[in-house]
């Protein structure tokens, strides 16, 4: 009846997920409440001792009795009776409890693997894609609903990005799985390597910049760069001349002329300030000066960089637009997804999520 019911919700779940507002707040007694589109759903009695949640609106939890719950739609759902370790990307959620690996795959729960050796560090996980070892020595990727027999070995330095998996094999070999589909790209080991969604960037052996994007080996002359980070179809870099370089849909921009004092990088988000205190983003190939000054604090997700000014308001820049979050004074604030939870008062609890704020006591 279990599996029944989960499989319903998930079900809807991945036909119908489209927003992110949802976060998790406590009331004067503890009692642990959840923000989801709007209104707040009464969760537990006592604080959680862990929860993750997810960017189409889903919630995993473990309350006080350990047991692994999940909550959706208004409803809450048990999983497992037990604390096993678990998992949330943007597409899916999984668990791998003792030598079992599930995941919530179109409506249900999927068995990927019943061999896996509690403890290891050999389960590696993106949006679109599991990789893992086995009891068996195999490794084995779950991609499109389908687990593929990748070989039988253990990788080395491996490394999984949102659908694209690199490691290196027993005999040296530089390999990288991506949409299904293995390919060698070298015969020995690069020197640095990284990956994110549909992007596979290393340096050869000449310490050269190489770059896989979208299935396609792109070779270049540009010198290894001393920092790099990869973002959604896009990477920066600083350059050999101290610049901060942005590689984006094959095409490279100069940002800064000098090192950036501080730069993060985040699925489509890159946020820098330069060393007049400006504060600049990045967001899908367009600048944006944000402020003349470096805030108190910022946090940044996919699509949202969310921060104080000097006066400890916050703002954002939201899909691209900057917009203000609280016209207030915040002391402290959290970041779910697209959701902002701050408190301008003991007890209650203010959400912002698509432009809108919501107020729980």
């Amino acid at each position: 009846m279990r599996g029944l019911i989960l499989g319903i919700i998930f079900v809807i779940f991945f036909s119908q997920a489209q927003a992110q507002c949802m976060a998790t707040f406590q009331d004067i007694s503890n009692y642990v409440y959840v923000f989801d589109g709007g209104e707040s759903k009464y969760l537990e009695a006592m604080p959680l001792l862990s929860y993750k949640i997810g960017r189409a609106n889903i919630m995993a939890y473990v309350g006080q009795n350990g047991r692994l719950k999940v909550y959706y739609r208004g409803k809450t759902y048990p999983v497992t009776d037990n604390t096993p370790n678990y998992y949330m990307t943007d597409n899916w959620f999984l668990y791998q409890n003792y030598n079992l690996i599930k995941v919530m795959y179109n409506g249900e729960f999927k068995t990927l693997e019943t061999l896996f050796t509690p403890g290891s560090d050999s389960l590696y996980y993106g949006d679109s894609l599991i990789v893992w070892n086995n009891d068996l020595g195999e490794l084995n990727a779950f991609h499109d609903g389908e687990t593929t027999l990748l070989e039988r070995s253990v990788p080395l330095k491996p490394k999984i990005g949102p659908n694209i998996f690199a490691y290196m094999d027993g005999a040296n070999n530089f390999k990288v799985f991506y949409h299904g589909q293995m390919q060698m790209l070298e015969s020995y080991q690069p020197s640095s390597y990284q990956v994110n969604e549909d992007l596979l960037v290393y340096f050869d052996q000449y310490n050269n910049l190489k770059i896989f994007h979208d299935g396609i080996l792109d070779e270049t002359s540009t010198p290894a760069p001393s920092e790099y980070r990869l973002g959604r179809d896009f990477f920066a870099y600083i350059s050999s001349l101290k610049q901060l370089v942005v590689y984006y849909k094959g095409e490279e921009t100069v940002l800064m002329d000098d090192r950036p004092t501080r730069w993060v990088v985040r699925k489509n988000m890159l946020i820098y300030t330069d060393k007049g205190n400006n504060f600049w983003a990045w967001y899908k190939g367009q600048k944006i000066l944000l402020e003349r000054f470096i805030p108190l604090s910022y946090k940044v997700d996919n699509d949202i960089a969310v921060y104080q000014d000097l006066d400890g308001r916050l703002k954002a820049l939201y899909y691209g637009e900057q917009v203000d979050v609280s016209d207030q004074i915040v002391s402290s604030y959290q970041l779910f997804n697209e959701s902002v939870s701050y408190s301008l008062m003991p007890y209650e609890t203010k959400i912002w999520c698509n432009k809108k704020t919501y107020t729980f006591k």
